[in-house]
């Protein structure tokens, strides 16, 4: 397992950009002087989320009996779904969380820490590399690139308003369509390597 790969994929599956375009819309109704610790503490929670399920995915796995191959196909398919909302913003569904907000509320939990940055694609892929990691060296290796790909993924989304003023609109979601189609090849990646798993 490659440490730079790994939290490179982690980034892009995590998807930083998308949520820090979305983060002016979905904490309007909110003081500027709160955004970064609404943040720092959406961001926390949903670390601890990926953390729960890299911990606790193989054992999850083992419960309900289900194979490696399942968990790469069935994650191909969520994460290749997420990735043609991002290419395609009308096949997207992930931004109707937005509606589901109280206005005279702040958002806690829901929708920015889940789904939005743990959601289902980088559970998925939390849960797979955990269940194929072998050794000590392996798991340390991976929650050292999990941690990383959380901490970049912290600071583009603080900069955000700044990254979106140099990018401009339609860059940034020209940047978040060139993350999809990545993202796309990711995907057929895993489905592909799920069939070969299958097959064994």
């Amino acid at each position: 397992m490659n440490f730079l790969s790994t939290t490179i994929l982690l980034i892009i599956v995590l998807d930083p950009i998308g949520l820090a375009i979305m983060m002016p819309a979905l904490t309007r109704h909110v003081p500027a002087s709160r955004v970064p610790s609404i943040i720092v503490r959406e961001m926390v929670i949903a670390l601890l989320v990926l953390l729960l399920f890299l911990f606790a995915g193989n054992y999850l796995l083992q419960i309900l009996g289900l194979e490696r191959a399942t968990l790469n196909i069935s994650g191909a398919v969520v994460l290749f779904l997420i990735a043609l909302g991002m290419v395609f913003p009308g096949f997207a569904q992930a931004t109707s969380a937005e509606n589901d907000i109280d206005a005279d509320r702040e958002p806690f939990i829901v929708p920015i820490a889940v789904p939005l940055f743990a959601g289902p694609s980088g559970i998925a892929v939390v849960m797979l590399h955990g269940a194929q990691i072998e050794n000590v060296t392996g798991f340390l290796l991976f929650t050292g690139s999990l941690l990383t790909a959380w901490l970049c993924s912290l600071v583009i989304v603080l900069t955000g308003p700044k990254l979106l003023k140099r990018l401009g609109r339609r860059g940034a979601i020209a940047l978040e369509r060139l993350v999809g189609i990545l993202l796309i090849l990711i995907s057929v990646q895993m489905f592909f390597d799920g069939l070969h798993i299958a097959s064994i």
